[in-house]
């Protein structure tokens, strides 16, 4: 059985925003999204964020299954070992999206240079929108050329991404 995916806002937006909605559903992995996560999310609906309703349609069909981490106690713990360690903020819904993979030993989806930080501590698997372009080529989904383009039209969409982490992404993608 494949690894559970458990994801965090950032990589979802940006999928989503590169019009990956497809292959992300399509992805041989079980996806989870923490509630706050996906109120988060919906909060662009507001705004006017065309990924809202691709998120929504996402839920309500299933390809995505809305979950809670089973303990709070543990969510507190990993936001107070994000700021002791790496001196930054782990946010609740961060915190939650790398509880739930932690209980579910499974990969969490994430971005942001704290939460990975912590899943580092925490022992548990943490990769990015990177690794899920690479998985969607691996699995037949998109075309390299196309994920690298993906990769480069995310980053203009106004993906946060340095350059050092943009050439180690595009190396990864034209290794595979």
């Amino acid at each position: 059985m494949t690894k559970r995916l458990v994801f965090d806002t950032t990589p979802m937006i940006y999928i989503i925003r590169g019009s990956l909605a497809g292959a992300l559903r399509r992805l041989q992995n079980q996806k989870f999204l923490p509630e706050t996560v996906y109120e988060e999310l919906m909060v662009g609906e507001a705004q006017g964020r065309p990924e809202v309703a691709v998120i929504r349609e996402l839920v309500e069909e299933a390809a995505f299954i809305l979950t809670r981490p089973r303990s709070t106690s543990q969510v507190k713990r990993l936001m107070k070992i994000a700021v002791e360690g790496e001196n930054k903020p782990l946010h609740r819904a961060e915190a939650e999206a790398l509880a739930i993979a932690k209980e579910l030993d499974g990969i969490l989806i994430a971005d942001d240079h704290a939460a990975r930080f912590t899943a580092k501590l925490m022992q548990v698997e943490c990769h990015g929108t990177g690794y899920l372009l690479g998985r969607m080529y691996q699995e037949g989904e998109v075309p390299r050329d196309e994920a690298i383009r993906k990769l480069t039209e995310m980053r203009r969409a106004g993906w946060r991404l340095s350059e050092d982490d943009y050439r180690t992404i595009l190396e990864y993608l034209k290794k595979l």
